[in-house]
């Protein structure tokens, strides 16, 4: 009897893409009372192509955010999306802080930067909120 996908890749291969799937989909729980502002074409485009300047601070976001904030199927806020980040920031930077540490609806733990600090969380949510450092920018 031929195997079934899960026994070819494991058990926990399986549990480990079901984890990095779910990652990226939007908690609107917490963001019900605004409205949300899809992304034009432009900042879709752009999103994918962002990176921080910093290299040490690009390398935790390639492999830690860019998977879900690079891409609008994922549902999360796209970087330099800065009307999304807006109703996000509104909360308070330490609040997205706590949010990341803790994990908020699908966004796990940590972010998926098991070696970041907040200082780290801190820069990545300025970077994704913002480019150039300029909100107003993002738009």
């Amino acid at each position: 009897m031929p195997a079934s996908g899960i026994n070819r890749v494991g058990p926990c291969a399986a549990v480990l893409l079901l984890l990095v799937l779910g990652a990226c989909s939007r908690p609107d729980a917490m963001l019900a009372a605004s409205t949300p502002v899809p992304p034009s074409a432009a900042i879709t485009a752009r999103a994918e192509m962002l990176v921080p300047p910093d290299a040490a601070l690009a390398g935790i976001y390639d492999r830690s955010c860019r998977s879900c904030h690079a891409y609008v199927d994922s549902g999360a806020p796209l970087a330099g999306h800065g009307a999304e980040w807006d109703r996000r920031l509104a909360q308070g930077l330490d609040v997205l802080v706590e949010h990341t540490r803790s994990g908020l609806g699908a966004m796990p733990a940590m972010g998926m930067c098991l070696d970041c600090d907040d200082a780290d969380f801190e820069d990545l949510i300025r970077f994704m909120a913002t480019t150039n450092g300029n909100a107003g920018e993002a738009e």
